[in-house]
C-alpha cells in the first residue's frame, strides 16, 4: 500500500448518540481508535419518526442531529424506516438502502474511501456488502454476536446474510470463541479472522483508591441471558457465612423490551430478602463505571455461555479489580487464576462458593499485573496495530491500489 492515510467508512447501527450515550460504546472505542492512524467516518442509520408522533420512545430519535464531529470522526445519522428496536429487524437492510447507499456515494464522491467496516453482520454487513459492490470498495465486518442459532431459527435473516457473503472480503470476530460460531453457521464460505474489542486504558487504568472489601459490582445490561438471578442467589448463600456482602449492580437497558427482566429482578430481589444488600443504580459513563470498579472488591460476570468477547471483564482487570466469573465463552480466552475465581455457569452455589473463594484469595491478585496483560492485549494501541494490519489487507483488494 502507499504512505497516505487510509479513508476508512464505518457502518453500524450501534453509537452513541446524544439520546443514547452507552449504545454501542465499543464501536465507538474502535473508531477512536483507528483515528490517530485512519481517515474515519462513520454512517449511523437512525429511524425516522414523523414530526406529529408524541411517543416518547420514538421521539427521542427526532432530537439526534443529522451530522456531528467527534475529535477528528465526522458522524453522519441518516433516517431510515424502521430499525425501532427488534420491532421490525428482519426488514431493516432493506429498508435502510437507498438512505444510506445515497448517503455513501455523496460521501465517496468527495474524498473516496478505501474500505467499509460494517458493525454486525445484519443489518450491517448485509447493507454494506450492497454499498461495497455498487462504489467498488471492499467491505469487512466485525461480528460482535454467535449467528447461531439466530441465523437457523429466523430465516429471513440467515438468507439476507448468505446472499450478502460472497461480497464481502473478510468477516472479523471478536473472539476465538466467536469465530467458531461464525465459522460453524458459514461453513467456509467467508474468510474469517480474530480482532477483539478495544480496552480504552485511558479510563480504565488502576487508580488507587479505598476499597469496600464486601462490594461486588455488577455492570451491564440486566437480560435473562446474563443471569443475574443466579447471581442474587448466590448472593444470599454467600451471605449466610459473610453477612456484609452487598452488590451493586450498574445497569443498562438499551432497549425498551429489556423491561420485563429488570421487574423480575427487582422482585427477586424482594422474594429473597435482599433489599438492603443490592443497590440498582442507572448505567454509569465510562469514567463513572471505572470509578466503580476501582473501589469495589469483585466485579462480578454471570452469564452463561454467551458472552463473545464480555468488555466488562476486561474493563475490570484494566482497573486492577480482580473477577468473579462463570466459563460462559469469551473471556475464557484472556482471564486466568491469576485474575479471579472462574466457576460452572447457571450454577448459584458454583457461583456463591467462587465468591467466598475470592475474598479468601484478595490478597493473591496483583492490580499492576492484571492492568499490564489487559492493555498489552486489547488496549488502544495494540488494537490499532492489529486493525491497521487487517485494514491494508482488506484495502489492498481495491481496484487500482498499490501493493
Amino acid at each position: 500500500m502507499t504512505d497516505r492515510r487510509l479513508r476508512v467508512l464505518v457502518l453500524s447501527w450501534h453509537y452513541p448518540t446524544n439520546t443514547e450515550p452507552l449504545r454501542g460504546l465499543w464501536v465507538e472505542r474502535m473508531v477512536q481508535a483507528a483515528a490517530s492512524a485512519a481517515d474515519v467516518q462513520v454512517i449511523v442509520p437512525t429511524p425516522w419518526v414523523p414530526p406529529l408522533v408524541p411517543i416518547r420512545a420514538l421521539a427521542r430519535f427526532r432530537r439526534i442531529p443529522r451530522r456531528e464531529t467527534r475529535g477528528s470522526v465526522e458522524i453522519h445519522y441518516p433516517r431510515v424506516p424502521g430499525s425501532v428496536e427488534h420491532f421490525t429487524h428482519g426488514f431493516d437492510a432493506r429498508l435502510a438502502i437507498p438512505s444510506v447507499l445515497a448517503l455513501a456515494r455523496q460521501l465517496h464522491a468527495a474524498t473516496p474511501f478505501d474500505l467499509i467496516h460494517a458493525h454486525f453482520i445484519y443489518p450491517g454487513g448485509v447493507v454494506a456488502s450492497v454499498i461495497g459492490r455498487a462504489l467498488g470498495i471492499p467491505v469487512m465486518t466485525s461480528e460482535h454476536a454467535l449467528w447461531t442459532p439466530w441465523l437457523v431459527d429466523l430465516v429471513r435473516d440467515g438468507r439476507q446474510v448468505a446472499a450478502a457473503l460472497p461480497h464481502i472480503r473478510l468477516v472479523t470476530t471478536v473472539s476465538g470463541f466467536l469465530r467458531n460460531d461464525v465459522d460453524a453457521w458459514a461453513n467456509g464460505r467467508i474468510e474469517t479472522r480474530v480482532l477483539p474489542n478495544v480496552v480504552d486504558d485511558s479510563i480504565f487504568t488502576p487508580i488507587a483508591r479505598r476499597r469496600d472489601p464486601h462490594e461486588l459490582l455488577y455492570v451491564g445490561m440486566i437480560r435473562k441471558v446474563k443471569r443475574v438471578d443466579v447471581l442474587l442467589r448466590a448472593l444470599a448463600e454467600a451471605r449466610r457465612v459473610l453477612p456484609a456482602l452487598h452488590l451493586r449492580i450498574l445497569a443498562a437497558n438499551a432497549f425498551l423490551t429489556y423491561g420485563r427482566d429488570l421487574r423480575e429482578i427487582r422482585g427477586l430481589v424482594r422474594t429473597l430478602g435482599l433489599e438492603a444488600a443490592v443497590r440498582f443504580e442507572g448505567g454509569a459513563e465510562p469514567a463513572a463505571v471505572a470509578e466503580a470498579m476501582r473501589r469495589c472488591a469483585f466485579v462480578v460476570v454471570s452469564s452463561t455461555r454467551r458472552e463473545t468477547f464480555c468488555s466488562v471483564a476486561a474493563e475490570s482487570l484494566a482497573c486492577g479489580t480482580p473477577l468473579v466469573l462463570t466459563r460462559c465463552g469469551g473471556p475464557e480466552e484472556f482471564v486466568t487464576t491469576e485474575d479471579g475465581v472462574l466457576v460452572a455457569p447457571d450454577d448459584a452455589h458454583a457461583l456463591a462458593d467462587g465468591i467466598l473463594r475470592a475474598v479468601e484469595q484478595r490478597n493473591s491478585f496483583h492490580a499492576d499485573g492484571m492492568h499490564r496483560r489487559i492493555v498489552d492485549r486489547f488496549g488502544r494501541a495494540a488494537w490499532r496495530a492489529q486493525a491497521l494490519a487487517v485494514y491494508d489487507t482488506v484495502a489492498m483488494l481495491r481496484p487500482g491500489s498499490s501493493t
